[in-house]
């Protein structure tokens, strides 16, 4: 860490009457200017500083907010204050030292890579092209460019994804997908059935809009048939919402004959099926997707945020030619459209190959991952896929379900509990899910299975106290 020179504080009749925290910024800006504080150093923290220099704390604060006004140092909430780097804009962001070294198996997100390569390639490719830029910063309709959806569309079905161009819709990722399928075909006091475990994200959805959520029991291929004919049956839903592919949180996934059956349940009962195929991109051989199979009876929701990067919220949403109107009235509302310019580079993405080639990069080192979660955990109760960013660790009977989340927790890792994938009037599961994708590197994420094995091996009453 710097130690700042008392000396370099001006002492002349032009500065001397100059408030003291006044009198550090400028120190701390002649510092830079004669090389002592180069770029990304480190200062010290308000109290070393206070301390070193006999002022108090609140003064050195004021210090530093003034240097950071004068754009001398940049503040990082958790990781302190460092000297800006020579050229870099004032909204660029870091991730702070307490996010690179965190365990945090909490969130579903895809690999971190780098993308800045192909990112900004694509973006140029635009920029070549000034008249159709200027024209894609202007309104648009709110189903989004007939040409983009036509690149994206063809890019889809080349992996087999049976999706019309004339149909789909873009909207602001697979979350937003569902806000719309809910906001347009459900109303408050409607019913809609999910898996016994359930993706927490959807839940919280059908919670802001009132409607009732009632759990469905899973097998090892998904919802079974049984179940949901007597759910139907019993609740006469508006909707049912699933993850056929890699669901969330349990990794199963749904055999050909089970999405049969499945829909033919769903036109038994004139009921709409919401296939959140959000992983369906990730494995290398997967069943048929549901919409693929009945087009009229499944609104299909899927993304870009897996397979290519979240950053460019990209999702899409397609429904039955009949519900056509109201999904293009709901999207109108919620966001008038969504950027032609987020995608338009997601374009020049997939027509670069840029796409295919992230999606290989990603396969391949989610493979690596679960590779070392069979190492370490694979003498657990687990289930999880070759390409799936997450795990589903059922726990010993030894350990309650908080206990061990908390257990976890104070060593540093962090686990979902099975409590948030659980809808009102479901058993919570006494599991865990862990997002093996999160860490930033294998080196943090085997950390982090070496913590958990060890706290999964032990029996908390008889070989420690919590």
């Amino acid at each position: 860490m710097t130690i700042m020179n008392i000396a370099l504080i001006p002492n002349t009749s032009e500065h001397k009457s100059d408030p003291i925290y006044r009198q550090i910024a400028d120190a701390i800006a002649l510092q830079i200017d004669s090389g002592q504080l180069q770029p990304g150093s480190k200062l010290p923290t308000h109290r070393a500083l206070a301390d070193q220099l006999a002022v108090t704390v609140g003064t050195i604060t004021r210090a530093y907010a003034e240097a950071e006004r004068r754009g001398l140092v940049e503040a990082r909430i958790g990781a302190g204050t460092y000297v800006c780097q020579a050229n870099q804009p004032s909204w660029v962001y870091n991730y702070s030292e307490q996010e690179e070294e965190e365990c945090n198996f909490g969130y579903n997100i895809p690999p971190r890579l780098d993308r800045s390569d192909m990112l900004k390639q694509a973006m140029e490719n635009i920029a070549a092209h000034p008249e159709q830029l200027n024209q894609m910063m202007l309104y648009q309709d709110p189903q989004g460019l007939a040409e983009h959806r036509n690149i994206v569309c063809g890019w889809l079905q080349q992996k087999g994804f049976e999706l019309d161009p004339q149909r789909v819709h873009f909207t602001s990722g697979g979350q937003h997908a569902a806000q719309l399928g809910l906001a347009a075909f459900c109303r408050s006091g409607d019913t809609v059935l999910v898996e016994h475990v359930s993706y927490p994200g959807f839940l919280s959805l059908a919670r802001q809009q009132q409607i009732s959520i009632k759990p469905v029991e899973m097998d090892e291929e998904g919802l079974i048939p049984a179940s949901l004919e007597a759910a139907c049956r019993l609740y006469q839903p508006r909707i049912i919402y699933s993850t056929p592919t890699l669901q969330n949180p349990t990794t199963v996934t749904m055999g050909e004959q089970r999405r049969q059956d499945i829909l033919a349940i769903c036109q038994q009962h004139q009921v709409l099926f919401v296939e959140d195929d959000v992983n369906g991109l990730l494995p290398t051989e997967r069943p048929t997707p549901m919409v693929n199979i009945d087009s009229e009876q499944v609104i299909h929701i899927g993304g870009l945020s897996k397979c290519l990067a979240p950053g460019l919220r990209l999702g899409y949403i397609q429904v039955p030619t009949r519900l056509q109107k109201r999904l293009n009235a709901a999207l109108h509302n919620h966001s008038l459209m969504i950027s032609p310019l987020l995608t338009g580079i997601a374009c020049e993405l997939i027509i670069s190959g840029d796409a295919d080639r992230i999606l290989h990069q990603i396969r391949t080192d989610i493979t690596q991952r679960q590779q070392l979660v069979a190492q370490h955990l694979g003498r657990f109760d687990i289930q999880h896929s070759p390409h799936s960013f997450h795990v589903w660790l059922t726990l010993p009977d030894y350990w309650l379900l908080s206990d061990f989340v908390q257990a976890a927790n104070q060593q540093g890792v962090v686990v979902k509990s099975g409590e948030l994938f659980s809808p009102p009037g479901s058993t919570i599961p006494p599991a865990v899910r862990l997002a093996i994708s999160a860490p930033f590197t294998h080196r943090k994420l085997e950390q982090g299975l070496l913590i958990l094995s060890e706290l999964l091996g032990k029996d908390p009453i008889h070989d420690f106290t919590l």
